[in-house]
């Protein structure tokens, strides 16, 4: 995996971008349900549901940006870069229509905003609790896949990338 390296405001040469985005992710959600578990009610809860989705969609839109199969001038949206992973290891293309969807959906939160017929804030409006699980789980299978795809390669140092307790690791 090409990794951003850089170093961050604590002097260390280890800033991965997309990681540090996905672990803000599943921080959020983890305090979402949990709060949602123990009170029921939650303040703000469309404002944490759409802040997840955009935190997450940056993740992914880092992540597919770093593993562009086939780099070029410009780096071509998440959903091109995505099909194109999808193709060149033969996945199945149902994940093409699903990642539509999901970049849909947190194209629609980062690019809020007023339209003349109130597309926007429509769109925006239905994320709910559950809209947002799904859309949550179905990030995580993103970086899963990409991250498969990419473990295939012995000169890719990702064994040790344990994703579903990334955000436990300082």
């Amino acid at each position: 995996m090409i990794r951003y390296y850089h170093l961050d405001s604590s002097g260390c040469e280890d800033t991965n971008l997309q990681l540090y985005s996905l672990k803000q992710a599943k921080l959020q959600w983890d305090e979402l349900e949990r709060k949602v578990s123990n009170v029921g009610l939650v303040s703000n809860l469309h404002e944490r549901c759409v802040f997840i989705i955009i935190i997450l969609g940056v993740s992914i839109s880092q992540l597919l940006g770093q593993n562009n199969p086939y780099p070029s001038n410009r780096v071509p949206t998440p959903k091109d870069i995505f099909k194109s992973l999808v193709q060149k290891h033969s996945l199945s293309d149902t994940l093409i229509s699903e990642f539509e969807n999901f970049i849909d959906a947190y194209n629609s939160c980062r690019h809020f905003g007023l339209t003349t017929d109130g597309s926007r804030h429509a769109q925006v409006s239905k994320f709910t609790y559950e809209e947002t699980l799904n859309l949550y789980n179905f990030g995580l299978k993103v970086w899963d896949v990409v991250i498969s795809i990419y473990k295939k390669d012995p000169d890719n140092d990702l064994q040790d990338l344990d994703l579903q307790n990334i955000e436990k690791k300082p």
